[in-house]
């Protein structure tokens, strides 16, 4: 079927240039979250978790979250490296070692295409739910094992889409309030190396003869949701097609719905 097809034929040019939707990216937004973190793991250590940990699998959002934490923390916070037997291991184990925070090395590459083998998993959409309901899993039971706070990492981006799947997923959600496209620039403010971040491009719902970059789509999410604005109304003042945004719509509508944990606000 041609693609085009499914968007009432011809593509739309996507222009959202002139939204103004992102913070500050700045050291004042830097020291509120360090600020959020060490009042919030100082309550947590009350309670016995006693050290905060983060699971790293490669993601933008895991790296900002495990360099903060470090400039927060200090020697309190641990990362987990999530080694699924690739040479992209070594990467992730300099980083930790660049920026000076303790890591250790889980290793659940063998186990990961045992369960996937099994699942007959094929379908894109079905690996990644998979993947990340088997990192959740994994990281929620060494945290457990270790007595530390979990670190979740999801974003606004994430969570307006509902990309991730239903579950615990960590104490603590410092980029609640981010748009990913502001993590990316979070990640350049703090000076992750450039070679880790990878292109911020967006494909679950794709848009015809356009590869949507998270800035585009976030633009649309603070559209659609700060701004209260229609599909209709966008589309007509954005030349977008239509079709695409009320499927955008359609996902956050069934996003919201679910229950959201009440977290720091930026």
């Amino acid at each position: 079927m041609n693609l085009l097809n499914l968007f009432n034929g011809q593509a739309k040019i996507f222009d959202v240039s002139s939204v103004k939707y992102k913070k500050p990216i700045d050291s004042q937004l830097v020291s509120k979250l360090i600020d959020y973190l060490q009042f919030s793991c100082k309550h947590l250590s009350k309670h016995g978790n006693l050290k905060t940990m983060v699971g790293i699998d490669g993601g933008i959002n895991c790296l900002v979250a495990a360099k903060l934490l470090k400039q927060a923390l200090g020697e309190n916070m641990t990362a987990m490296i999530l080694d699924f037997g690739t040479s992209y291991t070594n990467n992730l184990v300099e980083f930790c070692s660049k920026f000076g925070i303790q890591s250790f090395l889980l290793k659940r590459g063998v186990a990961y295409q045992t369960e996937v083998s099994a699942y007959n998993l094929h379908k894109p959409a079905d690996v990644r739910y998979f993947y990340k309901r088997f990192i959740n899993y994994h990281l929620s039971i060494q945290a457990e094992h270790i007595k530390a706070a979990l670190i979740d990492t999801v974003d606004k981006s994430d969570r307006l889409l509902g990309s991730k799947p239903e579950g615990f997923y960590g104490h603590l959600v410092p980029f609640n309030y981010l748009y990913k496209s502001e993590v990316f620039d979070l990640a350049k403010f703090l000076n992750v190396p450039e070679q880790l971040i990878p292109t911020p491009i967006y494909q679950d719902i794709p848009y015809p003869s356009d590869a949507l970059t998270y800035e585009k789509v976030d633009s649309v999410l603070y559209l659609l949701t700060e701004k209260q604005l229609t599909p209709e109304e966008i589309s007509k003042t954005y030349n977008i097609d239509l079709y695409w945004l009320k499927r955008l719509k359609s996902q956050i509508d069934k996003t919201v719905l679910k229950t959201n944990p009440s977290q720091f606000i930026i």
